[in-house]
């Protein structure tokens, strides 16, 4: 179980950005080879945080990563940014920008009459399934290209039994339909989103796990990760606050008690795990990635303010890709 106090407590000595982080699994940052040119990043991890449709901003850092041959050996994402791990493994570009600027439009994506089927305000079932498609285009991943991508990936989802947070990583998945069904599980937001059922277990969106939603406590459990380059969908003042459906929370999970504890606490352990994130910064260990402004909530669906959201974080993921170059050392 991820302890931030406890990582906190181990910090290493601070480090300058140009500096190389000796990885205990990787005696050299990353290596440039293949018949693309593009450069592996091994010391690194790639993290997305997840945020419904504020996820937009961040899916562009999948299109300027492809764009700039920076291929990282693990990326790690939960609830919406588990779109992002497929994409950037996939190495689809276009995929991940008509995710967040065009799927949206199409009626079967979500809205008042699915979440009164049972589907969720945002369907789930199509979204991640095998017919998904906008204007006669697949919106499914393909999973041969994210089988046999140059990196691996955790997404995670909360166990609504047990409490537990689990991170599935390729060797995890059974093909297309698997992945699908996985990547499912870690966005079932509770309320707005119908659970999905893994064997016998009950799962809900990752973000209710012991980060909060931030998705660092995986690369550092399951691969010993000390360095981070963090894809934020909140600007860098952003704090968490209580949840305002207490009362509701309370009564509407009475099967799933560890959900609705998670539920109410979690702005505190989000907020904990944003300031270790911006600790690691502070250090040399962590490139943080975060809006300037985020003009979305996780609700849009306004085809016309996700595309100017994506556009945005293009223009600034572009903008500091030198930046970031320069952190990864490559």
């Amino acid at each position: 179980m991820f302890h931030l106090s406890a990582t906190l407590s181990s910090t290493p000595t601070p480090v300058l950005l140009s500096d190389v982080a000796q990885n205990p699994r990787t005696t050299s940052p990353a290596t440039t080879g293949g018949s693309s040119g593009a450069t592996q990043v091994h010391d690194t991890a790639l993290i997305f945080e997840g945020g419904a449709m504020r996820t937009a901003f961040s899916s562009a850092m999948v299109e300027a990563l492809l764009e700039a041959g920076i291929h990282f050996d693990w990326t790690y994402g939960n609830s919406a940014s588990a779109v992002h791990v497929a994409t950037y493994l996939s190495q689809d570009p276009q995929l991940a920008r008509d995710y967040f600027t065009v799927f949206p439009g199409d009626p079967l994506f979500g809205g008042i009459r699915p979440f009164l089927r049972g589907d969720g305000f945002f369907n789930a079932r199509y979204i991640f399934g095998p017919d998904a498609q906008v204007q006669d285009r697949s919106m499914v991943p393909d999973w041969e290209a994210i089988r046999t991508s140059f990196g691996n990936f955790r997404i995670s989802g909360f166990n609504g039994r047990t409490g537990e947070t689990v991170h599935w990583a390729r060797e995890d998945m059974n093909g297309l339909d698997d992945f699908l069904r996985h990547a499912r599980a870690s966005a079932s937001l509770p309320i707005v989103m119908p659970p999905t059922k893994i064997g016998t277990d009950i799962f809900f969106d990752g973000a209710f796990g012991p980060t909060g939603g931030m998705p660092i406590d995986a690369p550092i459990e399951m691969e010993g990760f000390d360095r981070f380059l963090v894809v934020m969908t909140r600007t860098r003042s952003y704090r968490k606050s209580q949840t305002r459906l207490s009362w509701f929370v309370k009564k509407a999970f009475p099967q799933y008690p560890a959900l609705a504890k998670s539920m109410l606490d979690r702005h505190a352990r989000y907020n904990k795990a944003r300031d270790w994130v911006f600790e690691q910064e502070r250090l040399g260990k962590a490139y943080i990635f975060a809006p300037h402004r985020m003009p979305i909530s996780n609700g849009t669906r306004k085809l016309n303010e996700l595309a100017e959201t994506y556009e945005a974080g293009l223009a600034q993921a572009r903008e500091e890709m030198p930046l970031i170059r320069r952190f990864l050392g490559v």
